[in-house]
């Protein structure tokens, strides 16, 4: 999504008065013509068309796009009035750590920098529905009870042959199944469900979407933000005590920046403690300590001229 926004900041309100019915985002940028000293570090104000701004990105699970070089975006013709960074970029999280480019050379008659981004994208398709059981619910509880009758009812005193086996198990299955069919819900999941959304989320929403009030709309933004914290936190509760594999919270398939430093090698070994580097060190600078220095060398160099 490409935004312009005038300097009373129309678009960015009326973003987030439509926010309900603005699709999944990866990209939104362009001129915002807000000045706040969370981008610009020529200002040192943080005004509330800023702190909106960046609600809005939050609400549509957005980030925002650092620059390779952060240099202005906009630049006046007008004597006094400084260079500014209006134009922002706001990605999605699976493209949170992407920087983008700005390029004040490539500006034709317009006063803006054209600000280049390479958007790594994926082809989706995910439609399809199931059925779910919500844990620690109600319905759980009414499925789990249901099987263990289920089971209870079961005569378990014949099995004395495969084929009275193959009918115990048949007669588990349909207990089950049975169960699972009066209790479960079918949803459908596409490439906008949340793992977290919850039925708080959705009356939440239905009661804005009926009455438009403010308050409603206060109400849904904290009902969201709490069920993301506790999604996120029971999450990280069951990787942290269950499995202890911390490497989960974190997605291991995409492309890896190449680290900021390297370890320095002497000799073809790297110089992982500091007696390593300390020897790597005197080695390379201090091998010629002790040697006699041959001046006729310099009996080769032709002598210049004298100068002041």
């Amino acid at each position: 999504m490409n935004v312009y926004s005038d300097d009373r900041h129309s678009a960015v309100k009326f973003m987030l008065d439509q926010i309900i019915d603005i699709p999944n985002l990866l990209y939104m940028g362009r001129d915002f013509n807000i000045r706040d000293a969370e981008w610009d570090l020529s200002v040192s104000l943080h005004p509330a068309a800023g702190q909106a701004l960046m609600d809005l990105a939050d609400s549509l699970g957005l980030v925002r796009s650092l620059p390779k070089l952060p240099v202005p975006t906009h630049y006046s013709d007008t004597d006094g009035h400084a260079n500014s960074v209006i134009d922002l970029i706001f990605l999605g999280m699976s493209c949170a750590q992407v920087l983008h480019r700005i390029e004040p050379n490539l500006r034709q008659p317009p006063d803006h920098a054209p600000l280049l981004v390479d958007l790594p994208i994926s082809p989706e398709n995910i439609h399809f529905s199931k059925k779910v059981l919500k844990h620690d619910s109600d319905k759980e509880n009414d499925f789990l009870s249901s099987v263990t009758l289920g089971l209870r009812a079961l005569n378990f005193s014949r099995l004395d042959s495969v084929d009275d086996l193959n009918l115990l198990s048949k007669a588990i299955s349909r207990v089950i199944s049975n169960a699972w069919d009066a209790n479960a819900r079918t949803i459908t999941v596409t490439t906008r469900s949340k793992e977290w959304w919850n039925d708080e989320c959705r009356d939440a929403l239905a009661t804005y979407r009926h009455t438009g009030a403010r308050e409603d709309w206060r109400l849904f933004r904290s009902t969201t933000r709490f069920a993301k914290q506790s999604s996120f936190d029971d999450r990280i509760a069951e990787i942290a005590s269950t499995n202890k594999r911390p490497w989960d919270l974190m997605s291991w398939v995409k492309q890896r920046k190449l680290p900021a430093v390297e370890a320095i090698r002497y000799q073809g070994l790297p110089c992982n403690s500091l007696s390593d580097l300390w020897h790597a060190l005197h080695l390379s600078y201090n091998a010629a300590a002790n040697r006699s220095v041959q001046l006729s060398i310099l009996d080769d160099v032709p002598c210049l001229a004298p100068q002041p």
